[in-house]
């Protein structure tokens, strides 16, 4: 799918922000949230035998399912583990000895998963794997330690590798930029705007996989533009 100039280099890269590689980036953001909740929705389906409507950032599965299929859990925990996945993916392709493209192919996949917004919610005692555990515990103080714990030990290590990776005097400043946009783009993109257009009732009608016209009109738009743009990723590092 990506394709670029193979360059070796040494274990770190001088990041290069450019206008191409920010639609690159914002369009695979958006591709990996709704894939995130594709994977939620999915198992859903799955094992209910019915798909569960859903908005940009909240989805359900369909009514009865859970007294039901009690397997049913699984598919809270599945968009999370999709997504841990992307991260240690990303982690993959920041070995010193690849090349400063498949090293910006990586770091892009670790920050376009959104790793602080999952520490964020789990640390307010929500997300998905303090709900999930939950209510497999029973217990809500449980389950947020717990869920704050996992959620810790599967972003610490990718937020650290992405970290020392950078080469640029304002590494911080570089860090905390790709840890906090995704999350901003998610309040203003996602919470702010398009849910606020289901919420009015613009194309709010259910198509196809339990998804709004909105959102399956949303998903192919982002999916097109990044596919389109996708080689623009490895500029990050040229």
């Amino acid at each position: 799918m990506f394709s670029g100039q193979r360059k070796k280099t040494k274990g770190i890269m001088r990041l290069k922000l450019n206008i191409k590689f920010i639609i690159a980036f914002v369009s695979l953001r958006f591709v990996m949230h709704e894939l995130h909740e594709l994977v939620h929705t999915a198992v859903g389906r799955l094992i209910c035998g019915c798909w569960g409507q859903r908005d940009f950032n909240s989805w359900q599965l369909c009514e009865g399912c859970m007294e039901e299929h009690p397997l049913a859990l699984l598919s809270v925990f599945a968009g999370p583990l999709f997504t841990f996945t992307m991260l240690w993916i990303g982690v993959s392709f920041l070995k010193a000895s690849n090349t400063n493209q498949q090293k910006a192919l990586g770091f892009a996949l670790i920050f376009a998963n959104n790793p602080f917004a999952r520490i964020f919610t789990a640390a307010m005692g929500s997300g998905d794997e303090v709900s999930g555990l939950r209510t497999l515990l029973h217990n809500h103080t449980m389950a947020w330690v717990a869920g704050l714990l996992i959620v810790l030990l599967l972003t610490a290590f990718p937020l650290y590798k992405a970290f020392t990776i950078i080469s640029n005097k304002k590494r911080l400043g570089y860090f905390l930029f790709f840890l906090l946009v995704p999350m901003l783009l998610d309040l203003v993109i996602v919470f702010g705007l398009m849910n606020t257009l289901l919420k009015n009732n613009i194309l709010s009608n259910y198509w196809i996989l339990g998804s709004p016209l909105l959102i399956t009109l949303f998903t192919a738009l982002v999916t097109i533009v990044f596919i389109a743009t996708r080689k623009h990723i490895y500029s990050l590092a040229d």
